[in-house]
């Protein structure tokens, strides 16, 4: 997995390894091991798809035999903790999409975390890797990625870097808090030639102003170095600056917040106010605001997300219209809508229905997408360690000229679960 990736990466991730190291002699040192605890999971089944790319015209169906390990270690302390989470899966596939994907080992990822406080200052650090099928990214797993190109790929993307942050004078009126963070995206046998690697960089300051016990003030700076192998333009620097004003209320909160962010574009500017209202079985947060582009054109944005516990499961639903930076750091107005459904059948069968709907379109340009899914689960417990789940999707795609394609998707699969804790 990390033959592809060239030697100045590996040194990005020693130094980012060194810079953890300097910092954790920071706090303390703990008084009593709290002793590890293990967790790890073996999970077998089958996947079916009517058209796994989302090609058109179809290509055929895909059926995959899948074997998966994930587990997690965890050290805790009351002043720190390791994590190391991880996945392995093994695969065989056979069908239209059946040559474009690894046979044997699949998606391997790895994450290590760390952190460590004292009485007024906190530190963490993180360090990523994974690979995973290109054509398997949707749009809402890879933050630092917005493109629906990875729908209907064929090829594998690999995504790795590293998070840290340091906070300080928590329990001060005034706080600060430090953070940096490098990306790296690296694609592999694809034919889109959209998808080249990319690099991000970035380092960030947050201020903190506790100006009467309910009433907070905060200005978060941030810069960022984008750099993408295959464009003309090379890299791309962007700068922001977001103050924002939050007051504690007796049943939630509510804040307003001005954002500048200059890219090589031009400026961006965008304000917006917020309210949220918390009752016994229901959470409210509604907000609205408006967005100067980059092109001097104005967008009206804003977001609804609602959530109500019920007697058996829960409900919820969220809409949303935003203008940001995407993968590229290229403008680019993103609509969202999305409701959720699950509820416990009996002590031991659980079902869940989500529908979702995302539109993506580069402002200015003729360069439009979206996607919907709609989604049932069903989950069965069929002895303490052991678990069923049923899984049916079906997606629709749709490009800028009015292609759509469509999949039919149906899982199955078994699941142990193992704990260990001394």
């Amino acid at each position: 997995m990390l033959g592809g990736i060239h030697t100045r990466h590996l040194t990005r991730g020693l130094l980012g390894g060194l810079c953890a190291a300097l910092c954790l002699p920071y706090a303390t040192q703990a008084q009593e091991d709290a002793g590890p605890n293990f967790r790890f999971g073996l999970s077998t089944g089958f996947v079916t798809h009517s058209n796994r790319g989302l090609d058109s015209p179809r290509a055929g169906s895909t059926t995959e035999l899948t074997t998966n390990l994930d587990f997690a270690l965890r050290f805790a302390t009351p002043i720190q903790e390791l994590e190391i989470t991880g996945n392995v899966g093994l695969r065989t596939a056979s069908g239209a999409d059946g040559d474009s994907l690894d046979q044997g080992i699949y998606d391997p990822n790895l994450r290590l975390s760390y952190a460590r406080q004292s009485r007024d200052a906190r530190f963490s650090f993180d360090l990523f890797g994974a690979q995973r099928d290109a054509s398997s990214t949707f749009l809402q797993s890879i933050p630092d990625s917005a493109n629906f190109e990875l729908l209907t790929d064929d090829g594998t993307l690999l995504r790795f870097g590293f998070d840290t942050s340091l906070e300080l004078r928590r329990r001060s009126p005034f706080g600060v808090t430090l953070s940096a963070g490098y990306t790296g995206l690296r694609y592999s046998d694809t034919t889109s030639a959209s998808l080249t690697d990319q690099d991000r960089y970035r380092v960030g300051a947050l201020f903190r102003f506790d100006l009467n016990p309910s009433l907070q003030a905060t200005l978060d700076t941030g810069f960022s170095t984008f750099e993408d192998e295959g464009t003309a333009e090379g890299r791309r620097d962007t700068f922001s600056i977001d103050g924002r004003l939050r007051q504690d209320m007796r049943n939630g909160s509510a804040s307003v917040s001005l954002r500048a962010t200059d890219t090589e574009d031009g400026t961006r500017y965008s304000l917006s106010g917020a309210r949220t209202i918390e009752l016994p079985t229901w959470s409210v947060t509604g907000s609205l605001g408006v967005t100067r582009g980059v092109n001097g054109q104005t967008f009206a944005t804003g977001a609804l997300d609602v959530s109500h516990t019920l007697p058996n499961g829960a409900l919820t639903a969220n809409l949303g219209r935003t203008v940001t930076s995407g993968s590229d750091d290229e403008q680019q107005e993103i609509i969202t809508a999305a409701a959720g459904y699950s509820t416990r059948l009996s002590e031991i069968t659980t079902f869940n229905v989500n529908i979702s709907y995302t539109d993506r379109s580069d402002t200015g340009l003729n360069n439009d997408s979206s996607l919907s899914t709609i989604d049932l689960g069903l989950r069965h417990v069929l002895s303490q360690d052991w678990s069923m789940n049923v899984g049916l999707q079906h997606r629709i795609s749709e490009d800028s000229v009015g292609t759509k394609a469509r999949d039919n998707r149906l899982s199955v699969n078994l699941r142990r679960d193992f704990s260990v804790r001394r």
